[in-house]
């Protein structure tokens, strides 16, 4: 995509819009005035799309490569309402308010850059995508966030011209990682968000996240779920990832076998079936348990060959065996998490590999784990002046891990903390087929004793018991007649 091209034709096509909108934000609008204004915007778009067409990905981590090499359209839907190839035009033609949602690595933020670049493409609005997760590190509002990042790619105009443009309906915006949001902020956010949403109607916003229970407190917005790959889609995903030319026909021709079929829950997956790929040829069978899953994925990264270099072995620069390394990122990723981190500059990077040091009693260089995690494991990856996960599920894995290998009061403290996340991550749903005693009797047993204690329940369940139940659960019940006689509505 030679995006230098999209931003002169977007200029081209909006050029005198933008000169109405500077003449009622600016005293004067003299030629100075619209030479820089072209400038801003070009070099605005130019920026963001070269940034924005270009990733890394769980296989191709050492440099940012065209999304498109390996970009498969996943279809999202809404009721009966399926887009199979979404671009921004037949998105916001169905809603101008749009959440999509879905489960880790179904391909929701590789979608929203899509559709940012096909924003751009369509000449109507001028795009800007924020990650929330930004929100954790500071005290920033959306608003601040999104000046930011408008400045932070040249667009360097007044803020009575940026709010102008606003009210008009000049920008779309593009917000990913809802669910990366630390707890605490998530209610205020969405006041944000609404906020924004009602101030400047005409922008389009939309927002990526895994299912959050917090999106009930906005009204105008469609809820689309990420759509599982189908058969086709998922073999032309294997087609286009940089591995084994062998190993992908064997694959590919596995899935048209049936293999498909059989795992499907899996394997419509992006993620999911990527990691399958790293394994297929190592194990006989796909295991039915997904932290089995990323067990089998963690091995292949550490101590297998590069199957896209015919063989080579990566030289590792610790000699950290593989329990050691695991318990080190566990604790490395048990404190990220902590801390809703999943990108972060280096130097911090490096405290808390030091503080996993001091907590495991294993003796390495920082800088050689470091290295390790980037080049040799292919974890962690470079995300310009941070490093990130090569994705977010295998934080909250290696997080699993580490509660495992905790004592059992560090276990009791982090799980009273962690259940209230179960809805955006998998931590819990992890650690309930590693240890499911540990979560049976540590988090499911206390749990409903409390509750069972709260309906006033001593031996036996009685119809009082089932009158309070409802009245703590549901705000509101409605009963009336219906074709087949009588209905009950509850609502939370």
């Amino acid at each position: 995509m030679n995006m230098g091209e999209f931003a002169a034709d977007f200029l081209a096509s909006n050029v005198e819009i933008i000169f109405d909108l500077a003449k009622k934000s600016y005293t004067k609008l003299d030629e100075k005035l619209k030479l820089e204004l072209k400038t801003a915007y070009c070099q605005y778009l130019k920026k963001t799309g070269e940034k924005y067409s270009k990733s890394k990905s769980f296989f191709i981590r050492n440099e940012s490569v065209d999304l498109y090499s390996y970009y498969v359209p996943a279809g999202i839907s809404i009721g009966d309402c399926v887009i199979s190839k979404p671009d921004f035009k037949a998105c916001s033609e169905k809603s101008k308010r749009i959440i999509i949602s879905g489960t880790g690595g179904s391909g929701k933020s590789i979608l929203l850059r899509h559709l940012f670049l096909s924003c751009i493409q369509q000449k109507e609005y001028v795009p800007i995508l924020v990650e929330l997760r930004d929100l954790n590190s500071n005290d920033s509002t959306l608003n601040d966030l999104i000046a930011d990042k408008l400045d932070s790619f040249g667009f360097n105009q007044s803020k009575e011209f940026v709010n102008q443009a606003k009210i008009e309906g000049h920008f779309c915006l593009f917000l990913d990682g809802f669910d990366e949001v630390n707890h605490s902020i998530r209610k205020r956010l969405i006041k944000q968000i609404a906020k924004l949403s009602t101030k400047y109607d005409k922008c389009p916003i939309f927002i990526s996240s895994r299912p959050d229970e917090a999106f009930n407190g906005i009204d105008d917005f469609s809820f689309f779920h990420m759509m599982p790959l189908t058969k086709a889609s998922a073999i032309d995903l294997v087609e286009r990832l940089p591995f084994d030319e062998e190993i992908k026909s064997k694959f590919s021709k596995s899935l048209l076998k049936g293999l498909f079929e059989k795992h499907e829950s899996f394997l419509s997956n992006p993620l999911l079936l990527s990691i399958m790929l790293l394994t297929y040829g190592e194990n006989a069978e796909i295991p039915n348990k997904i932290s089995i899953f990323y067990n089998q994925a963690y091995e292949a990264l550490f101590q297998r060959h590069d199957a896209n270099k015919g063989g080579y072995y990566r030289t590792r620069s610790t000699d950290l065996d593989i329990q050691d390394f695991s318990k080190v990122f566990s604790f490395f990723s048990l404190q990220t998490y902590e801390k809703r981190l999943f990108k972060m500059p280096r130097s911090q990077c490096l405290e808390f590999l030091e503080k996993s040091k001091e907590i495991t009693g294993i003796e390495f260089k920082c800088e050689d784990y470091l290295r390790d995690l980037l080049s040799a494991a292919c974890l962690m990856l470079e995300d310009g002046l941070d490093i990130s996960y090569s994705h977010r599920s295998f934080q909250e894995y290696f997080v699993a891990r580490a509660i495992l290998i905790s004592s059992p009061e560090v276990q009791k403290s982090l799980l009273e903390r962690y259940w209230i996340n179960m809805r955006s991550d998998s931590v819990i749903d992890l650690l309930t087929e590693m240890n499911p005693d540990l979560i049976e009797r540590v988090l499911i047993v206390p749990k409903l004793k409390y509750f069972f204690d709260s309906l006033g329940v001593k031996n036996k369940i009685g119809i009082t018991h089932g009158s309070k139940y409802i009245k703590k659960i549901y705000k509101r019940l409605n009963v009336g007649p219906d074709r087949n006689g009588t209905y009950l509505s509850f609502f939370g």
